[in-house]
Formats: structure tokens, C-alpha cells, sequence
């Protein structure tokens, strides 16, 4: 959309030009000044989406230059019908993240209360640990409490000790309990409990619930009360319509803690 925004804002100021290489590399350098600005920032720069920023604005001048009749005139054999295909398929490439990340967001809410199962590929884009690493997905182990067949594998990431950090569906309003299943893979440790929500004003910006509970080899189910959650009041409660995210956290980071977690959901 941008690039197809530069493309007409220069044709305004210089309509006697073909504006599609400048708009490109107007559109493409505000891309490049995005992941830069990543770099200091609590985001992370991917080259990956630099990939994907060009793809898009390639795609959307392509497609835009297939209907140009100055541009298909000094087209000529394949390339005439090449150009259209090669944009759209360029396009829909760059679209695809975001087709996919509505798609499982939609799908969240349909499967709310149920928050995290590790049994849906529409998931993974949910929940994380920090920068790149994720949970893995291995097989339930024999005895296993949840009904599914698979459960997340999550080695403690970051300074923080991050083991699985969730988007649930916001709105948690009418539910009395958030629980999960959990169990270390070898000796008993101490996990932490995180819910926070959307607040940006940095007046709230420390509002969070947390507890710690034990946790060892045998599964067992933590539950968290609404009312618990509802109970901590810095400045405000927490808005338990507008939740951000849950993070399960290690109360000592450095320590390699590794659990087995599954079946987030509120009840």
C-alpha cells in the first residue's frame, strides 16, 4: 500500500515520468528504516522481513505497471503475461504472513475459552519465548493428564527465564479460573506466573499478576483465580477484558530449567 501511495504521490509532482523504480526504492528504504529501528529497541530486526517488505513492494508496482499501457507497449513475448503473474505471485508471498496471522487469530477466538493445546498448527504465530527460540512440540508423555496427544517442550530463554509467553484471547470477562498443566523433566523447581494487560500508558506499564507455584516431574494443574488476578491494584486492577498476554517464567533464570507444559484454557 505504501509503495502504490509513493508511486501516485510522485506521478502528482512528476507526471510525465514513469515513477515505479523511485516509489520502489522510497518504499523499499522506509522498510529498511523500520528494521533499523528495531535494532536498539525490545524488537528484534529480521532480515527475513526485509525479504518480505520487498516482495510486497514489488508485487504491488508490478501488478500496478501490468495496467500501464505505456509500461505493456515496451513489453514484449512472455514478458508481456509474465509481468502480472510474477507480481501477483510475489504479492500473495508477502500477504501470506498476514493471511496466516488473521487466520489464527480468528481461530483463537472460536476455540476460546481454550487458550494454548500445542495440538493446532494455527497456534504457533500465539505464543513464543523470546527473540526466535519457541517451545517445541513432542509427543504427550505415557499417563499424561490433558486428552491431546502432544504438549510444549520449553527450555528457559532469555535473562528473564522466559518458558512460554501467550497472546490469549483478550477478553477473559465472565471465567473464574486460568489453568495449565506443567511438569519439569527432571527435579523440582519454581516457576512464575505472569498475566498483564494492554494497558500502554506508562502510568500502568508495571501492572502485572504474578505467583510462583512448585512445580516437579509429576503433571499436575495450576489454576489461577479471575478473583486472585482482579486482586492486584497498582495504581488500577487489571482490566480482565483487555488481557495481553500470560508468561511462565523460571524464578531463578540461568538454571536451564526445562518443563512440559499444555492445555491452557479458563474455566
Amino acid at each position: 500500500m505504501l509503495a502504490v501511495l509513493v508511486f501516485y504521490i510522485l506521478q502528482l509532482r512528476f507526471p510525465d515520468h514513469h515513477n515505479y523504480m523511485a516509489a520502489g526504492i522510497v518504499s523499499f528504504g522506509v522498510g529498511v528504516l523500520s528494521e533499523a529501528a528495531q535494532i536498539p529497541g525490545p524488537r528484534d530486526a529480521q532480515f527475513s522481513d526485509l525479504v518480505v517488505d520487498g516482495l510486497g513492494v514489488f508485487g504491488a508496482l508490478g501488478v500496478l505497471s501490468a495496467f500501464d499501457e505505456d509500461v505493456r507497449r515496451k513489453l514484449s513475448g512472455w514478458r508481456k503475461p509474465a509481468l502480472p503473474v510474477l507480481a501477483s505471485l510475489c504479492l500473495l508471498i508477502a500477504c501470506a504472513p498476514t493471511i496466516w496471522l488473521s487466520y489464527a487469530f480468528t481461530r483463537q477466538y472460536l476455540a476460546f475459552p481454550e487458550l494454548l493445546t500445542f495440538e493446532q498448527g494455527w497456534e504457533r504465530p500465539t505464543f513464543g519465548q523470546t527473540s526466535q527460540v519457541r517451545p517445541t512440540i513432542v509427543a504427550a508423555p505415557k499417563g499424561w493428564p490433558a486428552a491431546g496427544k502432544w504438549v510444549g517442550r520449553s527450555t528457559e530463554a532469555g535473562r528473564r527465564g522466559t518458558l512460554v509467553y501467550l497472546h490469549p484471547w483478550h477478553d477473559w470477562t465472565g471465567y473464574s479460573k486460568l489453568s495449565f498443566i506443567v511438569a519439569t523433566t527432571s527435579g523440582e523447581t519454581t516457576i512464575r506466573i505472569s498475566v498483564r494487560d494492554m494497558a500502554q500508558d506508562d502510568e500502568y506499564h508495571g501492572i502485572a499478576y504474578d505467583r510462583i507455584v512448585n512445580v516437579a516431574e509429576e503433571p499436575r494443574r495450576v489454576s489461577v483465580t479471575i478473583d486472585e488476578i482482579l486482586s492486584v491494584v497498582d495504581v488500577r486492577p487489571i482490566d480482565i477484558s483487555r488481557v495481553e498476554s500470560v508468561v511462565i517464567g523460571t524464578t531463578e533464570p540461568g538454571k536451564g530449567i526445562e518443563v512440559l507444559l499444555d492445555d491452557f484454557r479458563l474455566e
